[in-house]
């Protein structure tokens, strides 16, 4: 009886952990992600922790974070100034994106800086996360220096990826970013 029962628990466990597995497998390859929705959102909640912060109602009009820029590097032209620093400082592939934003404070005293991918291909996403890792690299070089609590924010920087997704934020509060990132796999 002991036996039977032991078989019996280790049968449900291969099948627990069989359906977790093909769950999570499934979920990946059934992921249709809209990165000009979930940058609205982000760009959302930025502007709240700017009001939050003391930044009157209009730092968000229209769909524009004012005092920021934001850059579509899939559409963008690489020999555009704004952009082309993104493709030259990271060594970012422009043919490895499906889709990239990036949206970054326009003044040499504020840090924040978000880049949303999505890679045309899973194999993408490894140069992609290195290249999100040399950008922080840069940051960490610029902000150690210069002011302190800019700093403090690119330490804070979160990398993160879900499936052909990456998310790069170094923000005032990147954890309530990160969330709204989660949220479009769950």
């Amino acid at each position: 009886m002991k036996r039977f029962s032991s078989l019996v628990m280790l049968s449900l466990l291969v099948f627990i952990f069989a359906g977790c597995g093909s769950n999570a497998e499934n979920k990946e390859k059934d992921v249709n992600i809209s990165t000009e929705e979930m940058l609205n959102e982000i760009k959302e909640q930025l502007a709240e922790d700017m009001k939050a912060n003391g930044a009157g109602d209009d730092v968000y009009v229209d769909g524009n974070l004012q005092g920021y820029i934001e850059a579509d590097l899939v559409k963008a032209d690489e020999t555009d100034p704004m952009v082309a620093i993104y493709f030259e400082k990271m060594q970012l592939n422009k043919e490895e994106l499906a889709s990239g934003h990036v949206v970054a404070a326009m003044m040499n005293v504020n840090s924040d800086e978000i880049f949303l991918f999505e890679a045309k291909e899973k194999e993408h996403v490894d140069s992609l996360k290195a290249a999100l890792e040399r950008e922080k690299e840069a940051q960490i070089q610029t902000w150690e220096q210069y002011l302190p609590d800019q700093y403090e924010k690119v330490k804070n920087n979160v990398i993160k990826t879900n499936g052909k997704y990456l998310l790069y934020v170094t923000a005032q509060n990147p954890d309530e970013i990160e969330a709204i990132f989660d949220s479009y796999f769950e």
